[in-house]
């Protein structure tokens, strides 16, 4: 069966139903993640946060405190793993400022290299997704691509994306793990690497309760020197391409896309290509001439173009035309000569006879993606990567042509540098009483460092080495008001900073909004916010207004106690207004008991109920704020605030699993 044809529609969207809520994700990116990105763009799509962050008025910080408050339910329950880098960020498109730096407060930022060199360059999300209905099923989303969490990866280049959302099984069996192939073994080097394996425990688990679509393969390369008895077990790298490569006889043809070619000697490309039964005589390259505008993103060392030709491979061409802006591109039909973005993708086609075989992946065509083989036929592989490879999909660049001249392809005489980092691994957390920080160093070399948060400076000055080339520290923080924000260490010329992630169980966070999020406290819109999920008006999107104004007495009732009848007469009214502003606030209370009501019950419904359980807590507390506000309240909603909160502390008694 064929696999669907490309699509051309944009990474920042899900597959899952609408009405469904994320409960955990998994996200894996070279570079550091951008707040930016991920606050303005991809978590308001994945939380269902419903202001616009560049609203008038008052929106931008309704939407503020909207992805506050989801991403402290999440707390801990959101991953990003990346390579720790000590270089400045070189995306062009990257925000400067800390507007949205908030956010890893509660995000858990994690790096590979605890336990050995490693370099993190796979992109895969999973997303955990709760049930839209009770009578609906969880589902696991999962995303393999070419993208980095970065705005220049969203907004500057083309990605090649793959994904698929599948039900979850009401059980875990090791059944439905071993149809992921290598992908849970990739999940365990992973967390391994990162040194916090507790952490990816919840996404195996997923993994136990989903069964792989059909058609699917998944080809991995995990960091180090991988032997023939450990490849025979787990096909790492270049050697998980024979686990994918069409049957059949004759020699396996391979059309690659890749931005980024490392470099190959002719030895070295006929070692890779016996992998998959093929030759570099049957391996064309998809690449651009020397004055296309793709030229100063793309790299092939001229060393690697001359094995290329020295072994008979073909390199197509992308050709440029700027006086034909309206041709349809390369990629698609929706894809245009003059779209000014640059293809970040990396995909493979394997071909043998009628077979073909198409990996999407994270893998460049450079030894560190694939690995070089040693004497004795071990491998060794320098980065994460991952692909997913579909039977009988299209190669999307079948109209390309040779190039007439060999001398026109766009080379470079000297192939990117590698720069040396002193400090390969770093991470920090804070428990509410102690920071600690663990890092790994080239051993003889002194670190230096700070922790910062807001104004405030504490410099870090004892290490104590561990097992290698890690140390640690321990440094005393208990202002629970002021959490640490950033611990940046020296070694030499170089720098490397981390977000400290604050890891207090959510029973310890202060309920109020942290002020530093914003300038100024939102306390009240904050509260508003809350009451509206749950049934209240919407909060107002005017212009922030002062909080001293007195609270309007309920719009159905005149503030003179009285009404008028059709014919004008005026009637008494026996409507007393603070048992309608009660009302008003117990159907808020009733909205949020019915929303438990239905996951009480389910099995699989622990984290709803926590959510719930929280947001009770908080409601709790937004009532008696309102009841004991000095000012800009009336005691006939203070009334109503007083009653609904002590019923809905009297409801938290009663909820399950406390």
């Amino acid at each position: 069966m064929a696999s669907p044809p490309f699509g051309w529609e944009s990474l920042l969207r899900t597959d899952a139903p609408t009405g469904c809520m994320l409960k955990a994700a998994l996200f894996t990116t070279y570079d550091r993640a951008d707040a930016t990105l991920m606050a303005k763009h991809l978590l308001p799509r994945l939380l269902n946060i419903t202001r616009e962050p560049e609203g008038d008025g008052a929106e931008g910080a309704n939407f503020r405190l909207q992805l506050h408050r989801a991403l402290e339910l999440l707390r801990g329950r959101l991953l990003i793993v990346s390579s720790t880098t000590s270089r400045p960020t070189n995306d062009p498109d990257s925000s400067d400022g800390k507007e949205y730096d908030w956010i890893w407060k509660s995000i858990r930022q994690l790096s590979v290299g605890y336990d050995g060199k490693a370099v993190q360059h796979a992109k895969l999300w999973l997303l955990h997704w709760g049930q839209a209905d009770e009578n609906d099923v969880e589902r696991l989303e999962i995303v393999i691509s070419s993208a980095n969490l970065t705005m220049g990866s969203f907004k500057g280049q083309l990605q090649g994306v793959w994904r698929t959302c599948v039900d979850l099984q009401p059980t875990q069996t090791k059944a439905a793990l071993a149809t992921w192939g290598v992908l849970p073994a990739f999940l365990d080097a992973l967390a391994k690497s990162t040194g916090k394996q507790d952490e990816f425990t919840l996404f195996t688990a997923l993994l136990e309760k989903a069964v792989c679509p059909d058609g699917l393969s998944f080809v991995a390369s995990v960091p180090g020197n991988h032997s023939m008895q450990t490849l025979r077990r787990t096909p790492w790298g270049a050697a998980g391409l024979g686990q994918i490569a069409p049957r059949g006889r004759g020699k396996v043809a391979v059309s690659i896309l890749s931005p980024f070619i490392g470099t190959w000697d002719t030895q070295a490309l006929v070692k890779w290509c016996e992998h998959f039964d093929g030759t570099p005589g049957r391996l064309s390259l998809a690449w651009i001439e020397k004055h296309h505008p793709w030229a100063k993103f793309w790299r092939l060392p001229a060393a690697t173009c001359n094995a290329l030709h020295a072994g008979g491979a073909t390199l197509l061409q992308f050709k440029h035309h700027p006086e034909h802006s309206s041709a349809k591109g390369a990629f698609h039909p929706e894809h245009r000569a003059a779209d000014v973005r640059w293809p970040h993708a990396k995909v493979y086609c394997f071909t043998r006879g009628q077979s073909r075989r198409l990996l999407i992946t994270s893998a460049n065509f450079s030894p560190s993606a694939w690995g070089i083989e040693n004497r004795h036929g071990s491998l060794t592989i320098k980065n994460f990567e991952l692909g997913v490879c579909l039977s009988q999909a299209s190669w999307p660049l079948a109209a390309l042509a040779p190039f007439d001249d060999s001398s026109l392809p766009a080379t470079h005489s000297e192939p990117a540098n590698e720069a040396t980092s002193f400090i390969t691994w770093l991470d920090a957390q804070w428990d509410g009483k102690t920071i600690t920080i663990v890092c790994r160093c080239a051993p003889g070399l002194a670190i230096g460092g700070q922790i910062t948060a807001d104004n405030q400076s504490i410099p870090i000055v004892r290490w104590k080495h561990q097992d290698g080339d890690r140390r640690q520290t321990s440094i005393r923080w208990t202002t629970a008001d002021c959490p640490p924000e950033i611990v940046c260490l020296t070694c030499q010329d170089q720098s490397v900073t981390a977000s400290v992630f604050d890891a207090r169980p959510a029973s310890d966070v202060p309920g109020a909004l942290p002020s530093d999020i914003f300038g100024i406290a939102l306390q009240e819109r904050d509260d508003g916010l809350l009451f509206e999920q749950y049934g209240a008006p919407p909060v107002s999107d005017d212009p922030l207004e002062e909080t001293t104004q007195e609270e309007p007495v309920h719009k159905e009732l005149p503030q003179d106690g009285d009404l008028e009848n059709e014919m004008g007469k005026r009637i008494e009214s026996y409507a007393v207004p603070a048992f309608v502003l009660a009302r008003e606030f117990f159907c808020i209370v009733d909205n949020w008991s019915e929303k438990l009501a239905k996951v009480a019950s389910r099995d699989n419904a622990s984290f709803e109920r926590k959510i719930l359980y929280r947001h009770g807590q908080c409601l709790v507390a937004a009532f008696e704020r309102k009841a004991h506000s000095a000012t800009g309240i009336t005691r006939d909603a203070a009334i109503g605030a007083r009653l609904a909160a002590e019923e809905l502390k009297q409801r938290l008694t009663h909820f399950p699993e406390q």
